[in-house]
């Protein structure tokens, strides 16, 4: 008990001292992911997702791969199969793999970025709640975080900080599965990292209302990364959310 008591203290320590981007107990060993058909799809544009070709004859490679590794005689693809895509970790998107005018809901909205160091002020109607119980591994600014990141626990909610609209929910290459809720014109928040989204875009959310859950899985530690944007500016979210000790009203 010792042991596994120490080695997790160390993992903790090398996590806050390096601000890392993942958290697992041990490396990653597995090459390859799984892929269920959904409507509309094809080996192409599998393919192209998986090994990102840029070119037609890439993606044709992606294509040769994936048929191997599934044993499969021709292109045909059946809705609800399951694919083994081979020499690959990237994770199946929650939306299905179409042309792009056929996905515009998968967009990530364009927030203005504004570089300057003074951080703007923000009214009484905007007061933010703390997204979810956790303990903070990497703060404002540190090796260029544009906002903080919590270590949670498997299953645990993320709450909307604040009344707001969601603009994005799906998928980006730095985050992985992403939430976006826009409060007014000028300011957003962005919940990000190891959650199962539970809200849709266009959706309304109010302060306190449930819009994902943490994933469960192998490992034993998840973490959350929180952004709040004003005026086109990251603010350190510490700044405008409750202090550490007052967190237990969300």
């Amino acid at each position: 008990m010792r042991i596994i008591r120490k080695l997790e203290l160390s993992i903790f320590l090398f996590l806050v001292s390096g601000c890392a981007v993942t958290i697992a107990t041990k490396p990653e060993k597995k090459n390859f992911t799984y892929h269920e058909v959904r409507k509309g799809e094809n080996l192409f544009r599998i393919s192209k997702y998986y090994y990102e070709g840029e070119t037609v004859e890439k993606i044709k490679e992606g294509v040769e791969k994936i048929k191997k590794a599934n044993n499969l005689q021709s292109e045909n693809i059946s809705i609800g199969q399951i694919l083994l895509i081979p020499q690959t970790n990237k994770k199946q998107p929650p939306y299905a793999l179409l042309p792009p005018q056929n996905i515009p809901q998968t967009q990530v909205p364009t927030i203005e970025q504004k570089p300057i160091d003074i951080e703007p002020k923000i009214t009484k109607e905007y007061f933010f709640i703390w997204p979810i119980e956790g303990t903070i591994i990497c703060r404002f600014n540190e090796m260029g975080n544009k906002g903080i990141d919590l270590m949670v626990d498997q299953g645990s909610d993320v709450f909307a900080s604040a009344d707001g609209e969601v603009v994005f929910a799906g998928n980006t290459k730095k985050y992985d599965e992403t939430i976006i809720i826009k409060h007014s014109q000028s300011t957003y928040t962005v919940y990000a990292h190891d959650i199962e989204i539970k809200v849709k875009n266009g959706e309304k959310v109010k302060k306190g209302d449930i819009i994902g859950k943490v994933k469960s899985g192998t490992q034993r530690k998840r973490y959350i990364h929180f952004e709040i944007i004003i005026d086109g500016i990251n603010v350190d979210p510490l700044n405008h959310l409750p202090p550490l000790n007052e967190k237990k009203g969300i």
